[in-house]
């Protein structure tokens, strides 16, 4: 039997990935099996089996349809899509993985994006900062102590990937023409893009103490949506 989704709840299920197991495996596509076995290193598989896996595992939980039976296409940018004429095609997602995490958004007629990053302070680099963030976001950044730079560096990263992935523009969209502050947590847009804070809503997580997730959602006219966050285990997939 099949969950209800709401029109304005987003369901965010995320899960830790420790190995994987026959079960996960088996609710893969043919293709994604075979692209399975092509990884060169073991935790970079996993990650893969189990992101695709919670994500038709989450998706035949609010429609009747087996797991292995979901179909997607990509979007001009890369973003994928379920590929239905069924009604099925009202199901929006988005999934993310990182060493030891997994998460997959889920919503009903709204565009969603969600990032998941593992908090290292050697990846939390100054110059990619430098670079990829707006001066305001990098600005900040610099004014953090040094022993909170790293969860500040991936807070404003996986927010700005969370809203990339949401709109589906991937790296057609300008990083440094939006810009987040984390506390209280807004976006700011250049008059470059056509978009306007009201549209969306933003928020973190800590699956881990050592994980930042963000996820973006488009609000759309009716009520604000309800996030309904799940931990997972991919065993019981």
């Amino acid at each position: 039997m099949s969950l209800s989704l709401g029109a304005d709840v987003i369901e965010l299920r995320h899960a830790r990935v420790d190995g994987i197991t026959p079960g996960a495996l088996a609710l893969l596509s043919a293709e994604e099996r075979a692209k399975a076995e092509r990884f060169a290193f073991a935790h970079d598989r996993d990650c893969y089996v189990a992101a695709h896996a919670l994500t038709r595992a989450t998706l035949s939980a609010f429609f009747a349809r087996a797991p292995q039976d979901w179909t997607f296409v990509r979007g001009a940018h890369g973003k994928p899509r379920v590929d239905s004429h069924d009604g099925s095609g009202r199901l929006c997602f988005n999934l993310s993985h990182t060493r030891g995490c997994v998460a997959v958004a889920v919503a009903l007629d709204r565009d969603v994006g969600v990032d998941v990053e593992r908090i290292a302070p050697d990846r939390a680099d100054e110059e990619v900062a430098r670079q990829l963030f707006a001066a305001a976001e990098f600005a900040a950044l610099c004014d953090e102590p040094k022993a909170g730079r790293a969860e500040a560096f991936f807070d404003v990263w996986t927010l700005k990937e969370a809203y990339i992935k949401a709109v589906g523009l991937g790296v057609a969209l300008p990083l440094q023409d939006f810009a987040f502050t984390r506390d209280p947590l807004r976006i700011r847009f250049e008059p470059t893009l056509d978009d306007t804070p009201s549209r969306w809503l933003f928020r973190r997580f800590r699956p881990a103490p050592d994980i930042a997730m963000a996820l973006a959602a488009r609000r759309g006219s009716g009520a604000e949506p309800v996030v309904n966050l799940r931990q997972v285990e991919l065993g019981a997939l």
